[in-house]
């Protein structure tokens, strides 16, 4: 069976947090877990996730704490079905860092092992790693780690066009297999 992921980062809101827009919630809908990488800004973001699937959520810079599991502080690492999925809000920490590209579309990647530098990041090897903070959506490959930034939905990159919706991320989970996608929000129906 297919597990269905929605990863979503950099949502930035503001008093109760129940201001995303339907869309995102719609988009959302049928996943089997909310996976949030960070600057949500209020905890009731994840409380507005939470009525859609069960949310695990790691902490941005000016993010608040909450007492439990279900916001990590740095990182975090989800077993689903087999498959390590390593979350982070800016992959250049925790050390080693990876660095960014100047544009923020895409990564700058250390010499070495991909495998071996992420397990180093994350205290334990991963097959998958999240992350946000850029606010470019991005998946590709190192060395057999699927790489994803979802984006945002909010406050999207330079990609796209001013005040128009961003995108979410959907990791699809098939015994040891992971894929990630992109969904543009505005192109959604």
């Amino acid at each position: 069976m297919t597990v269905k992921i929605g990863v979503i980062s950099d949502t930035h809101s503001a008093g109760s947090g129940r201001d995303l827009p339907a869309k995102i919630l719609d988009a959302l809908s049928g996943m089997d877990m909310i996976l949030h990488c960070g600057d949500l800004e209020c905890i009731g973001v994840l409380d507005l996730l939470e009525e859609v699937a069960p949310v695990l959520a790691v902490r941005g810079y000016e993010d608040p704490v909450e007492d439990g599991d279900r916001l990590a502080m740095t990182t975090r690492v989800v077993i689903v079905e087999g498959v390590s999925i390593g979350m982070v809000h800016d992959i250049q920490w925790p050390g080693p860092k990876i660095s960014t590209s100047p544009d923020g579309s895409g990564l700058v990647l250390p010499d070495g092992n991909g495998r071996e530098i992420l397990a180093r990041k994350f205290n334990e090897p991963v097959d998958v790693v999240l992350f946000g903070d850029t606010h470019e959506e991005l998946v590709m490959d190192w060395d057999g780690v699927l790489i994803m930034n979802p984006g945002s939905p909010t406050y999207p990159g330079k990609r796209h066009k001013r005040g128009a919706l961003g995108t979410i991320g959907m990791l699809e989970i098939d015994g040891e297999d992971a894929t990630g996608r992109i969904i543009n929000l505005e192109a959604s129906g």
